[in-house]
């Protein structure tokens, strides 16, 4: 006999989507305690799995499905709010981006409109796509991947219901294994596959649906004694609020990790009677969780939109403001907009009609928005530039995922004209690179570039990266190959070696590591990371030197702690300027230079390991430090006299960055020291510098 329960109203359900609520809006504001607070969005992947699944099953069992039924039901739950949200995320976005950002924002929007926001942000997500606090709309991949699970899963319930009437539960179960192992598996080969997209992420809603499944069967949790009731739910608190508290941003996530959080939330849906539920049913609790979707869908914007408008990170007292201010904004919209638009009214055909419509009105602006490359007109001529500025990137930097340098007469020129340098590095060394060709093709040399993200230029190091767990092997086989290039060309007379020094150290918490390739990354403990460096770099210039290439050894760019490019278009953009002066107070930046204090890396240790390899390196090695034309008189400059950019973001150089700084590096006296075959601790002349800088437009 089955039992309909599943669709019965459940308070301590709406209760644990206020946990799941609050935990993300906690987590996304920057409180240390909710530092797994992203595991909220499992919480309400299981618990919509169980409602909805509810639903389906209830109907196809009564022979009363219907798919018009089915995504009426859909589209009146999630599009109001949702066009609703989207359209004054449109008005602040024209007033308050760029025309590069609205441009993404709007395209952004559109892709969460029709369901599949999750596969454009893993699609279109690579080394320089802006931080997530920089993207308005990416709270709508989970959106997508539930929309895409419930275009699948009537069918696959039909399906079964049809022919497996009897193994329908496990069925689901198998399917929701399956999940499970591929999630566990995708996530140590590509972990943004696996948090974005449905197949690593369908078992969690599986979860809830298998649930839902059998409570519809009779098959319950809830009706033994009291005590072992509340144990279980007991047991489903932990296993929930232990990651929110203990997991953070480098928890290998989902994975075998979204088990906890996933499993506890089921634990707590299954006990109905127990001290956990009642005190999820409490009427706080039940309120938030009502306005929970409208709240889920207003704090992230209005978050994103304030760092975007901020130089700096977002100070906690302000996100906690504006998650204030967006819950105010989740109620109204839950009482004007989302309940009116739930009752029941025309037929189900007609008002799917109506929504599709309304689909297409609403995304005509953004659509217009993206074909308008982000209206330019909005704004004058400095924003345009620094955009300009700010879009060029460097071809020969290849991503994650190659192991061989990028090939094109810009990358490996080849011929016979004349001697030539080769630069290889990281993505600090490719934003050198344009500055490095122009200043070269004047010398008379050809330039190489052998460039690769977050790789090191070491042969007896390569860097391990847990949220990218092949790009270690990767690295090394990169670097082998280059050297392998090296070795046999002769026209190749000088090398620089290039990079982000500091980067594992700076990401230790992550797990990011300096290792000897094949090593395991995991294992290595923190504190080998820079007698790892040392040890790797000084047999990388005695390679170099072995082949009679003459070495220039750069110490690393400027590090700002906060975004130089976000500072100029906040002056350029009239709301922003006033948002963001709110935002960020005063920090002693006058419109072209910051203080040392602003430079993280000005006193870092590894600068003082790179000098000390430099000191000890055989003859025909220069070391050259970028600060002495980037950082005169104690400060940084981060734009010329007339506002174009030198950097591209807090570290990257520009290519009007990259110019200045490899006239230094390039510059005719470091020439002659470079032929005297002996060590020189080279710092660039300021001066030389700039006397020799053409803004590049």
């Amino acid at each position: 006999m089955h039992n309909n329960s599943a669709r019965a109203y459940r308070p301590d359900v709406d209760g644990l989507r206020s946990i799941a609520i609050i935990s993300v809006v906690l987590f996304h504001a920057g409180l240390r305690p909710f530092s797994g607070g992203f595991v909220g969005v499992d919480i309400f992947f299981v618990i919509s799995g169980y409602l909805i699944t509810g639903h389906i099953y209830s109907d196809v069992l009564k022979s009363e499905f219907s798919f018009a039924k089915f995504y009426v039901r859909r589209a009146r739950r999630i599009l109001p709010a949702l066009f609703f949200v989207l359209s004054a995320s449109f008005l602040i976005g024209f007033l308050l981006l760029s025309p590069g950002e609205f441009k993404k924002f709007s395209l952004s929007a559109v892709a969460a409109m029709f369901g599949i926001s999750n596969i454009y942000y893993w699609f279109s997500s690579d080394y320089f796509s802006p931080a997530a606090d920089q993207m308005p709309m990416l709270m709508t991949w989970s959106l997508g991947v539930e929309e895409q699970f419930y275009m699948v899963f009537p069918w696959i319930i039909l399906f079964l219901n049809r022919f497996f009437k009897r193994g329908i539960l496990p069925a689901i179960v198998t399917l929701v294994v399956l999940s499970f192992i591929f999630s566990v598996v995708a996530l140590k080969i590509d972990p943004a596959f696996t948090f974005y997209l449905l197949p690593s992420r369908a078992w969690e809603l599986g979860i809830g649906g298998s649930l839902a499944v059998m409570e519809i069967k009779g098959v319950r949790f809830d009706q033994g004694r009291k005590a072992v009731v509340n144990g279980i739910a007991f047991i489903g608190a932990i296993l929930i609020a232990a990651p929110i508290f203990i997991y953070n941003d480098s928890t290998p996530f989902p994975g075998a990790s979204a088990l906890l959080p996933v499993l506890g939330s089921a634990l707590i849906i299954a006990s109905p009677g127990s001290f956990v539920a009642l005190a999820l049913g409490s009427r706080p609790l039940v309120f938030i969780g009502l306005v929970s979707y409208s709240w889920y869908l207003w704090h992230w914007p209005l978050l994103s939109f304030a760092s975007v408008s901020s130089v700096w990170p977002l100070q906690q007292s302000a996100a906690l403001i504006i998650v204030s201010i967006s819950f105010i904004l989740a109620v109204l919209t839950y009482y004007l907009v989302e309940k009116p638009f739930r009752r029941p009214g025309i037929s189900n055909g007609r008002t799917l009609w109506r929504y599709a419509t309304a689909l297409v009105i609403f995304t005509l602006p953004f659509a217009l928005a993206v074909v308008m490359a982000g209206v330019p007109q909005r704004f004058g001529p400095q924003v345009a530039m620094i955009e300009k500025v700010i879009s060029t990137r460097e071809s020969c930097l290849v991503s994650y995922g190659a192991a061989s340098p990028a090939n094109g007469a810009g990358c490996q020129p080849g011929g016979d004209a004349g001697p030539a340098i080769a630069l290889i590095g990281d993505s600090h060394a490719a934003a050198l690179a344009p500055g490095l060709r122009a200043v070269a093709q004047e010398r008379g040399y050809q330039l190489y570039v052998f460039t690769k993200s977050s790789c090191p230029p070491l042969t007896g190091a390569t860097r391990y990266m847990p949220n990218h767990p092949a790009h270690a092997a990767e690295c090394a086989a990169y670097n082998a190959r280059v050297m392998d290039l090296l070795r046999g060309n002769g026209a190749i007379k000088k090398v620089i070696l290039a990079g982000y020094w500091s980067a594992p150290m700076r990401e230790a918490e992550t797990g990011s590591r300096y290792i000897h390739p094949g090593a395991n990354g995991a294992a290595q403990p923190e504190e080998a990371n820079g007698p790892t460096l040392e040890s790797a770099l000084a047999s990388q210039i005695s390679q170099l030197r072995e082949m009679n290439k003459d070495v220039v050894l750069l110490q690393d760019v400027p590090l700002f702690n906060f975004n130089p490019v976000r500072f100029g278009l906040q002056r350029a953009i009239p709301l922003r300027s006033t948002f963001g002066t709110w935002l960020d107070g005063d920090r002693d930046l006058t419109p072209h230079d910051a203080p040392m204090k602003a430079v993280v890396n000005f006193n870092d240790p590894v600068r003082d390991i790179v000098t000390r390899v430099a000191e000890k390196s055989p003859p025909g090695v220069t070391l050259v430090d970028p600060f002495g034309a980037l950082c005169p008189q104690a400060r940084c400059r981060f734009s010329t006299a007339d506002g174009a950019p030198l950097f591209t973001d807090n570290q990257h150089l520009s290519t009007v960055g990259s110019a200045l700084t490899a006239r230094a590096v390039l510059s005719a006296d470091n020439e002659n020291k470079m032929r005297t075959t002996s060590f020189e601790t080279q710092p660039v002349v300021t001066g030389a510098a700039e006397s020799n800088h053409a803004p590049v437009r």
